[in-house]
């Protein structure tokens, strides 16, 4: 039982002597972990000498576009299998004919006419002879007939009025014909140009008078497109005021691109025109390219940029469609391409930024000028700072400062 105290003591005492070299120990001393620079991700500069495209989008929309009208009435008596919607035609084709029976027989009523008129012109004619030949054997006869004098009695005297009311009514009689002549050719309905009709609105067995619309209808011989562009893009473009001044297609060539299906196609077209007013709500100003021949389904046009894929048969370039547009600004250009997500845009009014790795250590902010942004890609105006061996920080932070240290994930 002794035995079994000592023992406890011991242990006692052990315990005792931990606690109080752990409350009485003196405590290590405390020391902040080093900082850690922010990982981040970067990206090449490419630095790029050549044509500079200006980019846009716009709708593709008809340069010609009207509402086909009956001008004479009628009730339509047969009509042309284009006439349907999206039902396509060429310049000349008669798209509806409108009954012709009555404006045949005016005209040939007005034939009638003319033919009478002309009896009385040479009847007219032959009675004028007649009083003159009259006139010169009394003369004869007599030897004193007067001399006939140049008033209306003395012209009446051979005729001279009733010729001359037989040639205003061959005129007119005339005038009747060719009028007769133009209704019947209106029951005719055509258009002077290829096209694709929008709508329709009137078919076989209508009634329709001067006026009443039978079809809206465009032009497939060319389409345009109104790119609108800020000043700050606009002004990249050289000759682009000159372009209203009929400058060649070659001046100012523009490509439009569009997505059908899961490929790309394009199209080459030109700078038109500009718009004469600057866009009140926008600020912007609007340029008009022109694509010929945008029906023609030809093989895809060699895209003038690497980075714009081509396709095998494109389909046309129909009306309505929504387009990328690219048009040639700068032929002798050099310019700085990096990553969208490279610029650094601040408060309204402030120049955008990039940051730039120095050494592989240090972020360096640098201001730049942006041209444009064409899907993850941002054109900037060229600087010496940004050269092919300087790269870029794609990562985002939500704090940093110039000249902090970095690391570079590899």
């Amino acid at each position: 039982m002794k035995s079994y105290l000592i023992g406890a003591g011991v242990i006692g005492a052990g315990i005792l002597l931990a606690v109080l070299l752990g409350v009485f120990a003196p405590a290590p001393e405390k020391s902040s972990p080093p900082p850690s620079a922010p990982l981040v991700r970067t990206a090449p500069v490419d630095v790029r000498t050549g044509s500079l495209y200006v980019h846009g989008t716009g709708t593709v929309r008809p340069t010609e576009e009207i509402t086909l009208t009956a001008e004479v009435a009628g009730r339509i008596v047969s009509t042309n299998r284009a006439l349907v919607s999206g039902g396509r035609f060429e310049a000349g084709d008669v798209l509806a004919q409108i009954d012709p029976s009555d404006y045949r027989n005016a005209v040939r009523q007005a034939q009638a006419g003319v033919t009478q008129a002309e009896f009385a012109v040479l009847q007219a004619e032959e009675e004028m002879a007649v009083a003159r030949e009259e006139y010169e054997r009394i003369r004869e006869r007599t030897g004193s007939a007067p001399e006939p004098d140049s008033t209306d009695l003395g012209r009446l005297v051979f005729r001279e009025p009733q010729l001359r009311q037989a040639e205003a009514n061959l005129e007119s009689a005339r005038a009747s014909l060719d009028n007769a002549e133009t209704r019947l050719q209106r029951t005719r309905i055509s258009v002077p140009f290829n096209g694709i009709v929008r709508t329709r609105q009137a078919t076989r067995g209508s009634y329709v008078g001067p006026g009443t619309p039978i079809a809206t209808v465009y032009a497939t011989d060319a389409v345009e497109i109104v790119v609108s562009l800020p000043s700050s893009k606009a002004q990249l473009i050289d000759e682009l005021w000159g372009a209203n001044q009929s400058l060649s297609p070659n001046a100012l060539p523009a490509t439009v691109r569009t997505s059908f299906g899961n490929s790309t196609f394009s199209w080459d077209g030109f700078v038109d025109r500009v718009e004469g007013a600057i866009d009140e709500q926008t600020r912007t100003v609007d340029v008009v390219v022109r694509v010929q021949n945008p029906y023609e389904t030809l093989p895809t046009v060699a895209p003038r940029r690497s980075e714009q894929p081509g396709g095998g048969a494109r389909p046309p370039l129909a009306v309505g469609a929504f387009v990328n547009v690219d048009i040639q600004a700068r032929r002798d250009a050099r310019y700085v391409v990096i990553p969208r997500s490279a610029l650094r845009t601040r408060e309204t009014g402030v120049p955008p930024t990039v940051w730039t790795v120095a050494g592989d250590t240090l972020l360096v902010e640098r201001r730049v000028q942006p041209i444009q942004t064409v899907e993850n890609t941002t054109y900037l105006a060229a600087d010496p700072a940004l050269t092919p061996d300087t790269r870029v920080i794609t990562s985002d932070l939500r704090v940093y400062s110039d000249s902090m240290k970095v690391r570079v994930q590899q």
